[in-house]
């Protein structure tokens, strides 16, 4: 009898080897090893190995082992049960669905195109990066005096004096109409080119130390500017931004070689009068006729909706003010796009096994959130009490603002005249006063988000970068009328000290109004379709089969 028993054990567990494959628990699971069915498809250990591996940190379950595995393919079986629901209700078929996924795919296609003919063919060499370092004058700075006139004559007249041997800080503080007159004109710093607007950029960079240039008409008047020091900074430290400009340069010039033969080939022609309907659509008027061409040529076109829409996704700074401007951004950004699409298209590239499994991911994500957006559209409102309680019940969280700094600071030229200082305002003398008499902050340009005084005294808005709130924190009362430095700001050397204490400050409830509101909505639209999805789980419950025995093998496995 007892034979017996273990010979139909033996031919049950023979039996249900065969059925499920001859697995077992101690077998390990491969790529193949079908984790769980929905609706007769399968979810294989390799379908949660490459979702897991792109899961950024903060989306990793909180859990370990087989239950974190387990979240993460509750969430592959999630997403089938959504796919299925929104081709059960025809959000295939919309009609703004297939419009945004085929913009995608020829997004897509013209992009590689574009890397292929364009960005792979690129070759800056180390000539061309010496060569634009030499004839754009790059790295050249210069530390200048100026001579403000109101009119070109008076100009003139001061250069004659300066030919005649006059002294030219002298010829400043008698004559010169800016600011800085009774610091001889001294700008007080070097400047770059990009520092200079481009009349004063043309007519001073080419002067040696000590050359006087020609009158230069400036909106405020006409300058005679002066090279007081000259200096250029190495090739080898620009190297990087002068190969970037380079880069782009050339990639500009292909580009534009790719697309004039494109045009030519495939016979452009323009509609311009309906330009004016883009503008209008742009503006916020209807569109009547979004599938007439602007645009046609051989094998395809771009209709005006095409044109509006294609304007309106572009992250070029504001939508063009006229016609002009919209047909240019056409030329420049939608155009090159559209035809790289079809050329791509002809080569039958949207059909190459990697871009249709592209596209279908694609798709599928547009259907997940189109079922989303079903579900919770319309149904969370949000009120302007429920706003301003949130807001004052997290206050704390609303505390960001660096405070705005009041110090006192003394700014020289070198670090021994800084040590001087220093040393004078440790024996007792007041760093106001220190200030009045020493520091050369006054003769330099303006820092955004800095008010200086004469005294010395200088006020920090909380919002911008400083070396003295890198020094001080954004929030301070330690350091309050202690004396600090020399430390290095703006190639010259500060003796400072903190005036008052301050504090992080609150944002205020109107800028962070909006934020709170979207916050407010998410969170109830996200129980709303937590509730949605549990439905879709009850309802689909049948066609759902999980097998915890291979989950247990591949949490082993990988």
């Amino acid at each position: 009898m007892g034979e017996k028993v273990m010979y139909w054990r033996f031919f049950v567990c023979s039996i249900f080897l065969a059925v499920t494959g001859c697995t077992s628990e101690n077998e390990p699971a491969t790529a193949e090893t079908v984790l769980a069915t929905v609706g007769g498809e399968a979810i294989t250990a390799l379908d949660l190995h490459r979702y897991e591996q792109a899961l950024p940190d903060y989306l990793r379950s909180k859990k370990e082992g087989v239950a974190a595995r387990g979240e993460n393919l509750q969430t592959l079986v999630d997403k089938e049960l959504m796919l299925r629901e929104a081709y059960k209700r025809g959000l295939d078929q919309l009609p703004g669905l297939s419009y945004t996924l085929s913009d995608m795919v020829n997004k897509r296609l013209a992009e590689e195109l574009s890397r292929e003919w364009i960005d792979a063919r690129l070759k800056v060499t180390e000539e061309e990066l010496r060569t634009a370092y030499e004839e754009h004058l790059l790295g050249w700075e210069i530390w200048p005096a100026h001579i403000l006139s109101a009119t070109e004559k008076e100009a003139q007249a001061i250069i004659r004096q300066l030919e005649a041997g006059a002294n030219f800080s002298e010829l400043a503080r008698q004559h010169s109409l800016a600011d800085d007159a009774d610091k001889g004109g001294n700008l007080g710093a070097f400047f770059d080119q990009s520092g200079a607007v481009p009349s004063l950029r043309d007519g001073t960079f080419h002067l040696e130390e000590g050359q006087v240039s020609e009158p230069i008409r400036t909106i405020d008047g006409y300058e005679v500017v002066k090279v007081l020091k000259k200096r250029r900074i190495p090739f080898e430290k620009l190297r990087a931004d002068i190969a970037e400009q380079v880069g782009q340069r050339k990639w500009a010039q292909r580009r534009q070689v790719v697309i004039d033969s494109l045009k030519e080939v495939r016979d452009l022609r323009y509609h311009r009068d309906r330009i004016h309907a883009v503008l209008a659509a742009l503006q916020g008027r209807a569109l009547d006729q979004p599938y007439v061409p602007l645009i046609e040529y051989e094998g395809g076109g771009i209709g005006v909706g095409d044109a509006v829409w294609g304007l309106r996704s572009l992250k070029k700074g504001a939508l063009p003010p006229d016609s002009s401007a919209a047909v240019l951004a056409i030329e420049r950004w939608i155009l090159p796009d559209s035809l790289l699409a079809l050329e791509a298209r002809m080569q039958e590239r949207h059909q190459w096994p990697a871009m249709v499994a592209w596209a279908e991911s694609q798709k599928q994500s547009l259907l997940v959130s189109q079922l989303r957006l079903d579900a919770v559209a319309g149904k969370v409102s949000v009120t302007e009490a429920e706003v301003q309680d949130y807001y004052e019940q997290n206050l704390e969280n609303y505390r960001s603002l660096p405070g705005v700094i009041e110090m006192t600071e003394v700014l020289v030229n070198t670090h021994a005249e800084a040590e001087e200082i220093l040393a004078r305002a440790r024996a007792g003398e007041r760093l106001a006063e220190l200030a009045q008499h020493h520091s050369v902050r006054p003769s330099m340009k303006p820092v955004g988000g800095h008010t200086f005084a004469d005294s010395g005294r200088v006020t920090i808005e909380s919002l911008y970068q400083s070396p003295y709130r890198t020094f001080f924190g954004d929030s301070n009362s330690k350091d309050v009328g202690v004396l600090q430095g020399p430390m290095e700001v703006q190639e010259k050397y500060s003796v400072f000290l903190l005036d008052q204490p301050y504090e992080m400050a609150l944002l205020p409830f109107k800028q962070v109004q909006r934020p709170i509101r979207v916050n407010i909505r998410k969170r109830r639209e996200g129980v709303l379709f937590d509730a949605f999805l549990d439905s879709l789980r009850q309802a689909y419950a049948g066609e759902v089969h999980i097998s915890q025995d291979a989950l247990s093998r591949y949490t082993t496995t990988f």
